[in-house]
């Protein structure tokens, strides 16, 4: 077979890959929170094994397809290469969806803490706040506040049923446990929170607008450098040479 037959198999066994992976499952992990940090815990750590179990099939799977679709010593060498490329590509997958989690998280934390505060005001108690806040989100937040809302209802101390959130709903779970200890009223500290968060986040937005400006000068300077250099730089240099050299 020829090398773009092996490279175009190698490209629909990285698809068909590709196809296959699955995201962990989030009503599963939902329920494991719901149950407590030691429950998810364990089902953290076993949807991990099963995604990397998972990742090595896959890609030794699309790597022996397409060594045996080539054939011969160019077909291994392909099929490694194919390996090495899905698993590549799968772990880049499971990197970009953490970074889409973190990101859903950290954009809906200012609007959580302000339905908390609405929520609390009116005389809500804690779980039923989180549960109705939780309600009235779509992102991965509203899993998170779910489960720590099924805690409160099951009769959880507060740092028991904050703890094990993930890193951008800490500072929430850290202010609800602090005022639950002292007694104190949350609200003021919600209203700070969504306040310094928003900043976070326009802060956040405007150092990626400024990074997007770099980059989309850069290939306008790309075009422009070696024109420069073509009409200005380089006949100087070829009439000074004319000039020294005999």
């Amino acid at each position: 077979m020829s090398v773009g037959a092996s490279l175009a198999a190698g490209c629909a066994a990285a698809a068909a890959a590709l196809v296959l992976w699955a995201p962990s499952p989030g009503p599963a992990r939902a329920r494991a929170l719901a149950r407590g940090p030691a429950e998810a815990a364990r089902t953290a750590a076993d949807d991990l094994a099963g995604r990397t179990r998972r990742r090595l099939l896959l890609a030794a799977g699309s790597g022996s397809g397409t060594a045996l679709v080539a054939g011969g010593v160019l077909g291994l060498v392909v099929g490694v290469a194919v390996a090495v490329g899905v698993d590549r590509l799968l772990r880049r997958s499971e990197e970009v969806d953490a970074r889409r989690v973190h990101a859903g998280l950290e954009d809906e934390l200012p609007i959580a803490c302000d339905l908390l505060a609405v929520c609390l005001s009116a005389g809500l108690p804690v779980g039923g706040a989180l549960e109705s806040v939780a309600a009235a989100l779509t992102g991965p937040l509203g899993t998170e506040l779910a489960a720590v809302g099924g805690r409160y209802r099951l009769g959880s101390a507060a740092l028991a049923a904050w703890a094990g959130v993930p890193g951008p709903v800490a500072g929430l779970g850290r202010v609800m446990a602090r005022a639950g200890e002292s007694g104190s009223s949350v609200v003021p500290a919600l209203r700070a929170l969504a306040t310094d968060s928003r900043a976070e986040l326009r802060a956040r937005t405007e150092a990626r607008v400024r990074a997007a400006g770099v980059w989309v000068l850069a290939p306008l300077g790309a075009c422009f450098l070696p024109a420069f250099v073509c009409l200005g730089v380089a006949p100087m240099v070829l009439g000074i040479a004319a000039d020294v050299l005999p």
